[in-house]
């Protein structure tokens, strides 16, 4: 039968395509069609196999190929070369049928398919048995064909072929390895000899020399082949799962099998014999190794059987793990997964006595490159399992072992941060054995501890240093972010407070081994180790990898207190660590402080990580807080000595770490809220403290920390009054007296009142005795300063911390009553303040009341017995219940004698003057006559709310806007523009000579609401322009304000249109200065420079900085006008500059007296040198007075 190509089947009709096929089919028992043409043939089905599939007529051919292809193979002979075509043929139909659909048409002939194969496995060759294995388990799996007596014969008699094929391999292996044949020359060795597919060269005419050769590749009878042996397993499990209840006592029966298999091994002397086959070496590794996975897959069901076997099972695992060949690492990887299930049963116990070897990486990992990057994590973890499951029974010198090797893993930086991870747990599970081992065998447990612990310290560093130096420069500063922690946690306590669970916590166990698989064959067991690069290491796997070690340092730092030293006779409880040991921890201290700025590290809600700032109050997680008090635990539980030389040594850097990290302030926290530290750190912390008192008063971020680090002194005196009451005595002067002299030269001294509130606030509750008798020598001093201080112009928040530091003192109140007189002035100054000072206030009084005579008490109270009452008044009117029900109560106990002190009547609030200032004419349609809404108050109130910290964005804007549109009402915008550059253009400005005249308070408006209310608006202007808010509308509109003010100062005060009373030799009039005989309508311009004077003296010194950009403006714009700087500095308007701003110099506050000074600054720095010197005697006579009027004041820049 000739044959002829096909056409593409895109062109012929699928119909007729299918009869060609089928035709070919058919040839295959035609007795007369060459096997080179049936080969042909079966190509172009197979080329064209998918379009069959999709026919229509599929199913029919179907059950016409199916009988066709088995008639064909069972009638054919079994082949062995594989160039033959009838061998290329019969392997092209297997995998043919092997590429059929298992769908519904295909059920029908399963069986018949299955039967078939099974019967090939035992004839056929090597190449085609695999195929018939991947048959039979892709029809098992699809069809799962039920159990039925001829199935059932057939599974047992396919079991029975494997228990032989097992039964046999000691002879096989012995045949292809220990006694290997030479292949004669030029002769076909028999299927038997050969171990894989072997080539050789045969003459066809030997007895010529000039004969041609051939090549013959024979294929080794797949009963003998090692690569069925390797796929044998997967089908024996496959029947396992399908027929479990048949053949459950067969499969018992390979357990001996199994155990023969894996103890078999290539002699040495057999791998250096000149035929010894790699190849063939590395398919009787996979076959033991495959057949170890089959173990590991019922080993649970067989158990008590394996059991019996434990021995020869661990032998013939080392055996494999030594031998398995370097290169292969894919066997390697299959061998270490079924040892990880393995292990997890109770078996595990059998290889105590082996651990030292699979200790040794040559054999677990082996010496091939791909084996040691791609295999660690694998091996470690399973190692790590049987390590921890069995701790509890290895001796010192395993243990010893194990700490060597995983210890070795936790810096590696080539390994994932979950095995770094896992090894640090490990070892911290291993400390406690040690330490009971080290006892029972008198070795030296405290040493491998010690090394532990130096290697811990050593990845603390690692991690400091490099990753998170890599993870810092992904990240954002959180300020670029813009984010807020909404679900943080309250902040670090000001007071120490008791960590909830001192106790050592239990070690915690290594990462979870996954469970045994349930699905069938070697797929099951193969889940890949996948490698992960070094460079991805994420913020959680860091966080995780510092938690793990800050744990593991603590449970070491335990074994190492409670191991006993070599050379001990016995053990010695909280002993002193020797020198080595201590540097140890110093460095600990020094390198984890550091690593713990992996919790700085946040996540926002797009994924993307910024830096949480380092003076944040809150900790963002929950397990940041117990990290951080684990780790204070490590030193907790040491001896005190030796946390004394830790601590005096490194409390400096700790502090440096603080403040870049205010969450570490749990670590000193803890220290404090700890009784067998708390005294001994306060100690080390206050003094360290107290050297660096000075900084306090300039630092702003250093003094906030130490602030707070006093604090947490402070408040450990409550919780353990005893200790820390004899720690804070000796201290307690220089505290004190301290901070009252430094406040008098600190650029900020309010740090150093709020550390003395922190003092009296904290041991102040009446409990102190001991610190009462010690403040004793302070009071008259410290009463005198503080009661001066209340007494002066200060900011109100200065104010009234003077004032609570004079009624908090903390002392006995019999030690008060020599110095009552100090205290009444800020009892008045308390009532009269905030809601606070006022329930202080009552207190005190009522204190008072209580325990002292009333004539004593009534002559304090007389010097001040006006204000007080007054006082007492308003508070009987406080919104507050409980502030109003103490003052009635204040009242009662007063008795009869309040009456007789009530004699000065309330006061009211009047109107001063009966001239009405500026204000709103309103007209209503039912009103005749129009209504005027004065402004005056409006414009107050406006004023009040921008400066209030308090006032909500919405209200400040309003009163910005309130106080704009007023400044735009009250300005003449009706000049025509033109007139008014040749106006400014005019000669006289740039040429005629400017009168000297002195302006006084003769020459300004006297409308003195309007003026006043003027004034507050200008101010208000002002302050807008400081206000972050508000400043891009109002700083421009400021800025216009002012050039037109001075255009309208500098055309009065010069040029063509001179008014009467800047001309020389004219008298003061007492007309108003609106007035026709001054030749001057509307305000006069010299209130901007009131307003500017207002803001200089200010106590929010902000405001100076719009303030010299005023006077800016007014210099700039007056030189233009006038052609030069010196003209300008000619005109009235700036003598009334200088008699302002020095006038500043002269008020009783300091910070009016500040900007009186920042004010000569600015004029000396940037006005024409002539005009400072004409009036430099008028400056420096304002600065003498500052200096002197301010010695021995306290200022708060």
């Amino acid at each position: 039968m000739a044959f002829v190509p096909a056409p593409s089947p895109t062109v012929v009709d699928q119909t007729t395509l299918m009869k060609k096929y089928l035709q070919f089919v058919a040839a295959l028992t035609d007795t007369n069609t060459p096997d080179e043409t049936k080969l042909k043939m079966m190509q172009e089905v197979s080329e064209n196999f998918e379009n069959v599939t999709s026919s229509p007529q599929y199913s029919t051919f179907l059950e016409h190929i199916i009988p066709r292809f088995l008639t064909f193979l069972q009638d054919g002979e079994v082949q062995f070369l594989q160039e033959k075509p009838t061998q290329q043929l019969r392997k092209l139909v297997l995998e043919i049928i092997h590429r059929i659909p298992t769908n519904e048409h295909l059920r029908p002939h399963a069986k018949n398919i299955l039967s078939v194969m099974f019967r090939f496995l035992e004839i056929e060759n090597e190449e085609n048995v695999l195929i018939c294995l991947r048959i039979i388990i892709e029809l098992h799996k699809q069809f799962r064909p039920p159990i039925s007596q001829e199935a059932s014969i057939s599974i047992h008699h396919f079991l029975d072929f494997v228990k032989q094929i097992y039964k046999d391999l000691p002879k096989v292996v012995a045949r292809y390895f220990e006694n290997p044949q030479v292949i004669a020359e030029n002769t076909v060795p028999s299927p038997e000899m050969v171990g894989m597919i072997t080539s050789v060269l045969v003459k066809t005419a030997p007895e010529r020399e000039d004969s041609e050769t051939r090549t013959h590749t024979i294929i080794p009878r797949g009963s003998l082949s090692l690569k069925v042996l390797a796929e044998l397993p997967i089908i024996v499990v496959l029947m396992y799962q399908l027929y479990k209840l048949s053949i459950h006592n067969v499969v018992s029966e390979f357990v001996p099998l199994i155990m023969n298999t894996i103890m078999l091994q290539v002699s040495p002397q057999a791998r250096q014999h000149k035929l010894y086959n790699k190849e063939l070496y590395a398919d009787f590794i996979a076959a033991q190794i495959k057949t170890l996975s089959f173990l590991a897959y019922i080993i649970r069901i067989y158990q008590d059987l394996v059991a019996k076997y434990s021995q020869q099972m661990v032998k013939g695992m080392l055996q494999l793990l030594t031998n398995c060949p370097p290169e292969t690492a894919h066997l390697r990887k299959e061998l270490l997964i079924a040892a990880k299930h393995i292990l997890t049963t109770d078996l595990r116990s059998q290889f105590i006595p082996c651990m030292d070897k699979l200790f040794d990486e040559s054999i677990l990992i082996g010496s091939g490159y791909t084996a040691r990057e791609t295999l660690r994590p694998l091996a470690y973890s399973t190692l790590a399992d049987l390590v921890h499951h069995v701790r509890q029974n290895l001796p010192l010198t395993d243990l010893s072992l194990a700490v060597q090797l995983f210890a070795k893993n936790i810096d590696d930086e080539s390994l994932p941060s979950n095995i770094q991870t896992m090894s640090c747990k490990l070892l911290l599970n291993l400390v406690d054995c040690i330490r009971s081992k080290s006892e029972q065998e008198n070795g030296n447990g405290r040493d491998i501890l010690m090394r532990m612990l130096e290697v811990f310290v050593l990845k603390f560093h690692t991690i400091a240093r490099y990753q998170l130096v890599s993870i810092f420069k992904k990240c954002k500063p959180q300020s670029e972010m813009g984010v807020v922690d909404p679900g943080a946690l309250p902040g670090v306590p000001a007071t120490p407070t008791p960590p909830a669970n001192p106790a050592l916590p239990p070690p915690a166990p290594p990462t979870p081994v996954p469970a045994a698989p349930t699905q069938p064959g070697a797929a099951a067991f193969d889940r890949p180790g996948e490698k992960e690069d070094k460079q991805t290491f994420q913020v959680s796997d860091c966080r995780s990898l510092v938690k793990t070690l800050v744990c593991g340092v603590k449970t070491i730092t335990w074994g190492i207190t409670s191991c006993k030293a070599p050379g001990e006779a016995q053990f010695i409880p909280n002993k002193q660590l020797q020198p080595k040991e201590t540097q140890i921890y110093i460095k600990l201290v020094k390198y984890a402080m550091q690593a713990l700025d992996i919790y700085q590290v946040q996540v926002a809600n797009n994924q993307q990580t910024y830096i949480r700032v380092a003076n944040c109050q809150t900790v963002r997680m929950k397990e940041e807080k117990e990290v951080l008090e684990h780790f204070a635990g490590v030193f907790t539980m040491m001896n005190p000595l030796t946390f004394k030389e830790i601590f005096q040594t490194t409390v400096p850097y700790m502090v440096e770490r603080i403040s870049k990290n205010y969450a570490l302030q749990i670590v000193a926290n803890s220290f404090l809220a700890n009784l067998s530290t708390s005294a001994l750190f306060a100690t080390i912390l206050v003094e360290y403290l107290l050297e660096r008192l000075p900084e306090m008063g300039s630092n702003v971020e250093l003094s906030n920390l130490y602030l707070k680090l006093f604090k947490l002194v402070f408040g450990s005196v409550s919780l353990f009054a005893a200790e820390n009451e004899q720690m804070l005595k000796p201290h307690l002067h220089k505290i004190v007296n301290s901070s009252m002299e430094l406040a008098q030269s600190a650029k900020e001294p309010y740090n150093y009142f709020l550390l003395l509130r922190a003092l009296f606030r904290s041991i102040g509750g009446g409990s102190h005795d001991l610190l009462y008798q010690e403040f004793l020598p302070l009071l008259p001093n410290l009463l005198q300063g503080l009661n001066m201080l209340q007494s002066g112009l200060h900011k109100q928040h200065m104010k009234d911390l003077f004032v609570e530091l004079c009624l908090t003192v903390p002392v006995r109140l019999s030690s008060l009553l020599p110095y009552l007189p100090m205290l009444m002035d800020p009892l008045v100054s308390a009532l009269n303040g905030s809601q606070t000072l006022v329930s202080q206030g009552l207190r005190t009084l009522e204190l008072c009341v209580d325990n002292l005579q009333p004539d004593f008490l009534y002559d304090h109270i007389q010097p001040v017995r006006a204000e007080l009452m007054q006082a007492l008044w308003r508070t009987l009117r406080n919104p507050a219940e409980s502030i109003s029900h103490v003052a009635y109560r204040v009242l009662g106990k007063f008795g009869g004698s309040n009456r007789k002190m009530l004699k000065e009547s309330q006061r009211l609030h009047y109107v001063v003057t009966e001239v009405q200032g500026p204000s709103i004419k309103a007209e209503f349609t039912d009103c005749k006559a129009s209504i005027q809404l004065p402004m005056e108050k409006a414009i107050e109130t406006a004023l009040d709310c921008l400066k209030s910290a308090n006032t909500e964005p919405y209200y400040r804007r309003q009163a910005w806007e309130v106080i704009k549109c007023f400044l735009v009402a009250m300005t003449s915008l009706d000049d025509n523009k033109h007139a008014l550059y040749q106006l400014l253009s005019h000669p006289n400005f740039t040429e005629k000579w400017i009168p000297s005249v002195i302006i006084s308070h003769r020459y300004k408006a006297q409308d003195t609401p309007a003026r006043r209310t003027f004034e507050q608006a200008l101010t208000g202007a002002f302050m807008s322009a400081v206000i972050k808010d508000l400043r891009p509308s109002a700083l421009p509109f400021v800025a216009s304000l002012i050039r037109h003010y001075t255009m309208v100062a500098v055309a009065q005060q010069c040029g063509p249109f001179l008014l009467p009373c800047y001309q020389l030799g004219s008298q003061p009039s007492t007309a108003m200065f609106h007035s026709e005989e001054n030749g001057s309508k509307g305000m006069d311009p010299l209130v901007l420079i009131d307003a500017i004077a207002i803001c200089m003296a200010y106590e929010e010194k902000e405001l100076c900085k719009i303030g010299e950009v005023a006077l800016a403006v007014i210099f700039d714009v007056a030189s233009i006008i006038l052609g030069s700087k010196e003209r300008a500095c000619q005109l009235p308007l700036f003598s009334y500059i200088v008699e302002r701003l020095c006038a500043c110099c002269y008020e009783q506050a300091w910070y009016a007296k500040l900007g009186g000074v920042v004010s000569i600054k600015f004029l000396m720095e940037r006005l024409p040198l002539i005009w400072v010197l004409q009036n430099q005697l008028t400056f420096l006579k304002a600065l003498l007075f500052v200096m002197m009027d301010l010695t021995g004041e306290a200022l708060c820049l």
